[in-house]
């Protein structure tokens, strides 16, 4: 599966169909594939917020723009989540509230409690965080491997 998702994300990174590939990975490392069609790491990169944006805002149903700009600042995707689903319920924008998250002398129930949000609404926050799917892959940051 690793291989297939490499390939698949390659394929859309490239706009290349994912036959070429694949025939290109049968005899070289990825790295290389990534040389051979053209894909630089700000390519990479680009393609990798593009596609953790779209998932989060249609999941979330808000608009790409906004979670766009946060994945642009480098947060990671949990602080990105947690910001929208805060702001769903205070007055502050999801930068700001993902700014007052700074563990470990805060961590996201600090800072719910600093914004008044009351436990029945952080229930509500955590169920929501915990129907998401996003088909992420758990791990390290690089080139296809997307944090959740």
């Amino acid at each position: 599966m690793p291989e297939l998702r490499r390939g698949a994300f390659l394929a859309y990174a490239s706009h290349k169909s994912f036959d070429d590939v694949m025939n290109l990975r049968e005899n070289n490392s990825w790295g290389r594939v990534e040389y051979l069609i053209g894909l630089t790491p700000n390519d990479l990169k680009t393609t990798q917020d593009d596609i953790i944006s779209t998932q989060i805002a249609n999941k979330l149903d808000i608009n790409k723009s906004i979670v766009t700009f946060l994945v642009k600042q480098n947060y990671e995707v949990d602080e990105v989540i947690h910001g929208i689903l805060y702001s769903m319920y205070v007055d502050k924008s999801p930068a700001d509230i993902i700014e007052m998250y700074n563990p470990p002398t805060s961590n996201w129930e600090v800072v719910a409690d600093d914004l008044g949000i009351t436990q029945e609404e952080l229930d509500e926050i955590h169920q929501k965080m915990e129907t998401l799917d996003l088909g992420m892959i758990k791990g390290p940051k690089g080139p296809g491997a997307m944090r959740f």
